[in-house]
C-alpha cells in the first residue's frame, strides 16, 4: 500500500514542475486578459480589448487610472476600469521597439546624477548655511532620528546579523539558501576586518573555513573526543583573510516591474549582506521601541489611506526610485555619526554595472540601493523623520503621519510643504502615485476608492509550473471575494478563474487548501501557492482533505512545499550541516523554528508534497454571486 502512494506523490511532485497547459506564450496571457476584459464590460474594458487585438500592446500598458474621471459614489465603475488597467501593466509583454533593460538603465544613471547633485548641494550648503526653512527640518529630523536609535551597541548588531533568501556575489540558482553562503563567504575590501570578526564570533564557522576536513571527523556527541587542534589566533586570523573572497563591491542587475521597464537591484557580497541585515533588524526594532514605527506591519498605512479616500483628511505619498537617490551626504547629516559609520562600513561603495558588453565600474553617489539589507529601514526612518519634522512645524496634528518605505501618509493640510521638503532633499515625488485630493488613496498594497478596498489583481509572470497557475487562480478568487466586500465572491470573473482551473491537471486539483481572512477591517483573504484555495464543501471532494479526528478539531490537507535543494552528496557533508543548524537556532540563543523557506531561496523550483497542513477552521468566502 505505501509503494502506489509514494509513487503517486512522486508524480504529483514531478508533475508541478511543469504544466503543458500553463500560460507559457504571450497569446495565452492574452486570451486570460480578453477573458477579463470582455466580462468586465465597461468602455475603457472593451477599449483595451480592442487595442489588444490589434497588436497595439504598448497602447494597452500605457493607459493610466485617473480616478479623478469618476464621480465620488462611482466606485463600481471605478474599480472595474482599475482592474481592466492593471491586470497586465506588471506583465513582462514582449512589445516591439520597447527595451526594458535600457529603460531601467537610463533611469540608474539619472538616478546617480541627481545624487551626485544633491552631495554637491549639501556640502556646499553645510559651509554657507541651508535655507532657514531646510536648516529647522534638519535640525528637528536629527534630533527625532538620534533619539530613536540611541547608543550603537555592536553585540545586538552581531546578533541581529542573518544571511537573506536572495543570490550574493558567489552564491545564485538554487544554492542560495544558508547552507551554502556559510561556506562560501564574500565580502568588499572595506569590511573583510568586520567580515573576519563576524566569522570568528563562531567557532563551528570559522573551523569549517579553516580546514573542513577536521570539523568533519569532529562528533559533539562524543563527549570525550578532543576538539580539533587549529593554528594561534593571529595564524588563524591570517589565514581567514585569505579564505574571505573579496569583491570590489556589489553587481547592478535588473529584474522585471512591469511592461516598460525593468527594477534595478543590486547583489551585494555575502557577508556585507549578513551585517546589513543585522544594522536593518536593529534599527526596525529601535524604530518600533522609540519612535513608535511598527515596520513588521503594514496595516495602519492601509488603514490611514481608507481614511483618507473616505473624509479626505489624509494624503499618500509616494517616491520615484526612492532608494536609488539617498544621497551619501543626505545620511551623513541626518544620522548619528556612530551610525553613520557602521552603515558606511559594511554598505558596497562601488558597483558593477553592464553596458554595451561591458562591465563599467561606478563609485556611488547614493548610499544604498535595492538589494542592500538595510536599505528599507533606513529610508523609512529618514521619511518618517522629515515628514513629522514638517507636520510638526506646521502646528499640524502628528497621529496620522506614517512611512513604510517611500509610502509616506501625512495630513492633506501639509502636503505641498512635505514635497517641497522632500524635493530639497533630492527626492523625487510620483505624482502620478500621490493623492491628496478626490477620493482616492494608495498604501502598502492597498487602494481605496471612497473608503471601499478596490485594488486589483496584477499579473506579474508567465503560469509555467502548478505554483504559478495556483497563484494565479487564487489571485483571481481573491480579488473577487473582495470586489464582493465579503458577500460572496464577484460572479463575472468565475468563467476567468474556471478558465485557469482547467488548465491545472486534474491530479494536481486534488491539492486544495483554505484561504485565510486577513486582520483588516476590510474584507480581505490571504492563501498560498501550494493548491487549489477553496470554499470547504469544495475541498471536500479531495481525498488529501480529512477532518483531524486524533484531536476531534480542525482539518487536515496536503499541500505543495518548498523543497530544500541540497543535494545528497551536500547532505553527507557533517560540517556544513552542523553549521546550518547552529545558525539556524542562533547558537541556541533565538526561540524561532526552523523552516524550509530558510532553507530555500527564493529561486527554488522544486516543491514536495506535504500531508501535514493544518487549519482550526475552514474559511469560506461564500457562493459566486452579483451585487
Amino acid at each position: 500500500m505505501r509503494q502506489p502512494m509514494r509513487n503517486r506523490r512522486r508524480n504529483l511532485e514531478k508533475l508541478a514542475k511543469s504544466v503543458a497547459k500553463g500560460l507559457r506564450l504571450q497569446s495565452d496571457v492574452l486570451e486570460v486578459a480578453q477573458l477579463l476584459w470582455e466580462r468586465l464590460d465597461t468602455p475603457t474594458s472593451l477599449g483595451l480589448s480592442l487595442l489588444a487585438k490589434n497588436q497595439q500592446l504598448e497602447e494597452v500598458v500605457k493607459v493610466e487610472f485617473d480616478p479623478h474621471r469618476y464621480l465620488d459614489d462611482d466606485w463600481k465603475t471605478a474599480r472595474d476600469d482599475y482592474q481592466a488597467i492593471s491586470f497586465l501593466r506588471k506583465f513582462p509583454l514582449e512589445i516591439s521597439g520597447v527595451d526594458r533593460e535600457s529603460v531601467a538603465r537610463e533611469k540608474f544613471l539619472a538616478s546617480e546624477q541627481l545624487c551626485r547633485k544633491t552631495n554637491e548641494s549639501f556640502q556646499a550648503s553645510a559651509d554657507r548655511g541651508f535655507n532657514p526653512d531646510v536648516e529647522r527640518v534638519i535640525h528637528s529630523s536629527r534630533r527625532k532620528i538620534d533619539r530613536w536609535l540611541g547608543k550603537l551597541d555592536s553585540r545586538s548588531w552581531a546578533l541581529r546579523c542573518r544571511f537573506g533568501p536572495g543570490v550574493d556575489a558567489l552564491n545564485k540558482g538554487e544554492h542560495v539558501s544558508p547552507y551554502y553562503k556559510l561556506s562560501r563567504p564574500s565580502v568588499t575590501p572595506d569590511f573583510r576586518d568586520g567580515a573576519l570578526a563576524l566569522v570568528r564570533s563562531h567557532p563551528a564557522w570559522e573551523r569549517l573555513l579553516l580546514d573542513p576536513s577536521q570539523i568533519e571527523d569532529f562528533n559533539p556527541q562524543d563527549g570525550d573526543q578532543e576538539e580539533p587542534d587549529f593554528l594561534g589566533a593571529d595564524a588563524r586570523a591570517d589565514q581567514l583573510r585569505g579564505i574571505l573572497s573579496v569583491v570590489p563591491g556589489n553587481r547592478v542587475t535588473f529584474v522585471p516591474k512591469s511592461a516598460l521597464t525593468h527594477r534595478s537591484i543590486a547583489i551585494e557580497p555575502g557577508m556585507n549582506i549578513f551585517a546589513q541585515l543585522g544594522l536593518g533588524a536593529l534599527i526596525r526594532s529601535r524604530l518600533k521601541r522609540h519612535a513608535g514605527l511598527d515596520l513588521d506591519k503594514q496595516a495602519p498605512n492601509q488603514e490611514l489611506a481608507c481614511l483618507g479616500s473616505r473624509l479626505g483628511t489624509v494624503a499618500t505619498i509616494d517616491l520615484s526610485s526612492a532608494s536609488d537617490t539617498i544621497a551619501t551626504e543626505v545620511v551623513r547629516l541626518l544620522l548619528p555619526p556612530e551610525w553613520f559609520t557602521a552603515l558606511d562600513w559594511c554598505r558596497s561603495k562601488t558597483g558593477t554595472l553592464t553596458m554595451n558588453g561591458e562591465n563599467l565600474t561606478i563609485r556611488y553617489e547614493k548610499f544604498s540601493s535595492m538589494g542592500n539589507g538595510f536599505t528599507f529601514e533606513l529610508e523609512s526612518m529618514i521619511f518618517y523623520a522629515i515628514a513629522l519634522s514638517v507636520v510638526e512645524l506646521s502646528d499640524t496634528d502628528t497621529s496620522t503621519v506614517r512611512a513604510y518605505g517611500d509610502d509616506i501618509t501625512v495630513p492633506t493640510a501639509c502636503v505641498n510643504a512635505l514635497e517641497k521638503m522632500l524635493t530639497s532633499f533630492g527626492f523625487i515625488v510620483n505624482r502620478q502615485k500621490s493623492y491628496s485630493t478626490g477620493v482616492f488613496r494608495e498604501s502598502c498594497g492597498a487602494d481605496f476608492f471612497n473608503g471601499k478596498n478596490v485594488r486589483p489583481f496584477f499579473l506579474k509572470e508567465y503560469c509555467e509550473s502548478a505554483p504559478s497557475l495556483f497563484r494565479l487562480a487564487n489571485g483571481i478568487r481573491r480579488v473577487a471575494y473582495r470586489r464582493n466586500f465579503g458577500f460572496g465572491c464577484d460572479a463575472r470573473l468565475r468563467p476567468l478563474w474556471l478558465h485557469v482551473v482547467r488548465r491545472i491537471p486534474n491530479s494536481l486539483r486534488d491539492l486544495k487548501i483554505p484561504f485565510r481572512p486577513t486582520l483588516t477591517r476590510w474584507s480581505d483573504v490571504e492563501s498560498g501557492d501550494g493548491g487549489l484555495a477553496v470554499n470547504h464543501d469544495e475541498a471536500l471532494s479531495s481525498p488529501y482533505v480529512r477532518f483531524n479526528a486524533d484531536y476531534m478539531a480542525g482539518w487536515l490537507f496536503a499541500y505543495l512545499q518548498a523543497r530544500p535543494s541540497i543535494t545528497k552528496a551536500d547532505s553527507e557533508q557533517f560540517g556544513k550541516l552542523y553549521l546550518f543548524a547552529l545558525y539556524a537556532c542562533r547558537d541556541g540563543t533565538s526561540a524561532e523554528t526552523t523552516t524550509y523557506d530558510q532553507l530555500v531561496g527564493r529561486g527554488e523550483s522544486s516543491r514536495r508534497l506535504s500531508t501535514r497542513g493544518y487549519t482550526p477552521g475552514w474559511f469560506d468566502l461564500g457562493p459566486w454571486a452579483l451585487i
